[in-house]
């Protein structure tokens, strides 16, 4: 069914819109929807009394009137002029496979043909090509449950991409989503909500990097879920770009399986939004997995960025590190809250997990609370936790080399964001974005270097 337009409305009505809308879809997912779509009328909205919204309140989403994405809203002679205006926010440069979405709307003409090995396509085709595969883990990683947001994209989400790697294949170039947002008509916020599914086989090995990226003056809200399922000894390194506009709120939801001896390496770096939530869970579920969770976090302005990590060690025998730094100028605030959850039976885990953060001018403000949730008695498991201005030793060191004040606290500043991108494996990926991060750096407001 295509969807209609709609008026600026509520979240509250759009989500009666959603009810209407997907009434011919499969049963089992028309079922699922309802689910979702009830509770999300249950619980509503977080709000800061609840523990895990404290420092973040979504109270401006809550109140803002919204469209729904359609395909009214980018056909393709539109897509094609959105697409070449975006265009520096796109690593066509890496020559990998992409799969584009303009307004949440799958743009065919500026994707690229897949691998003969591997299936990539729209969440939408894969119901219909693939539906008992698709229904064996649509929402079974990401639980909608325990996420009013997630619930939200369950009961309306339109696309997004389907990816299948079967056992043994290794990938030779990587997979790029990218999803393209604009202002929707007449200036109104459009609500965009991909859904994308990744299978990796047992014994694959992907690169994916997934990118979200808005117009200067786009207002709007992109509340994505990602669900992805690693097979035994599957290895996956994945990256998220966020770069909305200034104006736009971000939401996502990204759940992650790994299976026997699975490795995950993770680096998600936000570099735009006005309002930024990333919750990011990972569920350890057999001997010898590994997850490598990384982060980065440049916010200027009056910008809210606030990244949730679950490190779930459900069997025994699994690795977990984590990193997630910050850097804040202007009155910019960051929320960091990971926690390690090490359940009965999960003997020898070994998990590590540091968030660090320079706050580069007084009005910057950061609530970091690493947690560890321990029911084992033999692992080995360890938090901290570093927030202050650069160091005034280290400036001193560089100005009486003759640096000059903003030039030295760039360079500290590129060597502090540096040691998290060295730790991206794929190397087209870790240059674009050293280049991308020095970009943005010498672009943030630095407040006046001490003397």
């Amino acid at each position: 069914m295509t969807p209609a337009a709609t008026p600026a409305v509520s979240l509250e009505e759009l989500a009666r819109w959603f009810e209407r809308e997907h009434s011919l879809d499969a049963p089992w997912l028309a079922e699922m929807r309802r689910h979702a779509l009830a509770h999300f009328r249950d619980v509503g909205f977080p709000t800061t009394r609840q523990e895990e919204w404290r420092w973040t309140n979504v109270a401006p989403i809550a109140h803002t009137r919204f469209q729904s994405a359609s395909p009214a809203d980018s056909v393709e002679p539109l897509r094609r002029e959105i697409f070449h205006r975006m265009a520096p926010y796109a690593p066509r440069s890496l020559g990998g496979y992409e799969i584009v979405f303009i307004n949440g709307v799958h743009a065919p003409e500026l994707s690229t043909a897949p691998a003969p090995a591997i299936q990539i396509t729209t969440l939408r085709n894969a119901m219909a090509r693939h539906g008992e595969m698709v229904r064996a883990h649509l929402g079974r990683e990401a639980l909608w449950e325990q996420n009013g947001f997630a619930a939200l994209n369950t009961a309306g989400f339109q696309d997004g991409a389907f990816i299948h790697v079967p056992d043994g294949v290794v990938v030779d170039k990587p997979i790029h989503l990218l999803f393209f947002t604009t202002a929707g008509r007449a200036g109104t916020p459009l609500l965009v909500q991909p859904r994308n599914l990744v299978l990796i086989g047992a014994g694959a090995r992907l690169v994916l990097a997934c990118v979200y990226a808005g117009q200067d003056a786009a207002a709007a809200l992109t509340n994505p879920v990602l669900e992805m399922v690693l097979g035994e000894a599957a290895q996956v390194e994945l990256v998220k770009l966020q770069r909305e506009s200034d104006s736009a709120f971000h939401v996502a939801h990204e759940a992650v399986r790994l299976r026997a001896a699975a490795n995950l390496l993770s680096l998600t770096l936000n570099l735009g939004g006005g309002l930024v939530r990333n919750n990011l869970s990972v569920r350890l579920d057999g001997p010898g997995a590994q997850a490598t969770l990384n982060g980065l976090t440049l916010a200027a302005a009056r910008r809210h960025v606030d990244n949730h990590t679950l490190l779930d060690h459900a069997c025994a025998n699994s690795t977990s590190h984590e990193l997630y730094k910050y850097l804040l100028a202007g009155r910019a605030g960051g929320v960091f809250r990971g926690k390690i959850l090490v359940r009965p039976g999960a003997q020898k885990t070994d998990a590590r997990q540091t968030s660090k953060t320079i706050l580069l001018s007084d009005e910057a403000s950061m609530n970091s609370q690493p947690q560890l949730e321990i029911y084992a008695d033999d692992v080995k498991c360890t938090h901290g936790s570093t927030t202050g201005p650069l160091d005034d030793e280290q400036i001193f060191y560089l100005r009486s080399r003759g640096i000059a004040a903003v030039q030295a606290r760039t360079l500290l500043t590129y060597a502090f964001a540096g040691d998290v991108l060295q730790r991206v494996r794929y190397a087209p990926w870790r240059q674009y974005l050293e280049a991308l991060v020095a970009g943005e750096l010498n672009r943030l407001h630095i407040e006046k270097t001490s003397t």
